[in-house]
């Protein structure tokens, strides 16, 4: 039985496949790899684990995952600080993407602090883990009293849209880097 539970240090490598599985990272050079990590995984896992969630199959190895920022300020200066030069040092177009690619959730700022990543293995999606991982994020979100989550996603990822929307979120804006959506976490059922 596959389940969800709060990510834990020993997932690390795990976690970090998922990632580059799921950004088709197969055949990338070792430069992709990392600059995918430092992006969509690492500073999470890092800085915030405790706003992380793994789904896990029957001998608890993560099969999927939710990771979390919980305040757009705070992960931009730590962001900035640490991360920004890793992708500077990858090369200066990397750099440059990475700023870029913080821009739609500055964006949204003060009205959605919080924002996510979340990824699937293949083999086990359709099977209801991509929403307890958002459930379970939701349900520490509220315990700690924040209003509202958001996320970007590749506007052109259809299913993803539908899955999105399926749990509450709604579009904000569309972008060259993507859709944001947002969920008003008060306004929402529980």
């Amino acid at each position: 039985m596959n389940s969800v539970r709060p990510y834990r240090e020993s997932d690390r490598a795990r976690v970090q496949q998922i990632c580059l599985d799921n950004a088709g990272c197969a055949n990338a050079s070792d430069d992709t790899k990392k600059y995918t990590l430092i992006m969509y995984c690492n500073y999470y896992i890092e800085q915030e684990p405790q706003n992380c969630f793994v789904a896990v199959d029957e001998s608890d190895e993560p099969v999927g995952y939710i990771l979390c920022c919980e305040n757009y300020d705070n992960y931009e200066r730590v962001f900035s600080e640490v991360y920004l030069p890793q992708a500077a040092a990858i090369s200066a177009k990397r750099y440059v993407d990475a700023k870029m690619d913080m821009l739609t959730h500055s964006m949204f700022r003060e009205s959605y602090k919080c924002h996510f990543h979340i990824d699937v293995d293949e083999n086990y999606q359709n099977e209801g883990l991509g929403t307890a991982l958002i459930r379970a994020l939701k349900t520490r979100l509220r315990k700690r009293r924040i209003e509202s989550l958001m996320l970007v996603c590749d506007r052109q990822n259809e299913r993803a849209v539908a899955f999105y929307k399926k749990n509450g979120f709604k579009p904000l804006i569309e972008t060259k880097f993507g859709l944001a959506m947002g969920l008003d976490l008060n306004a929402e059922e529980l």
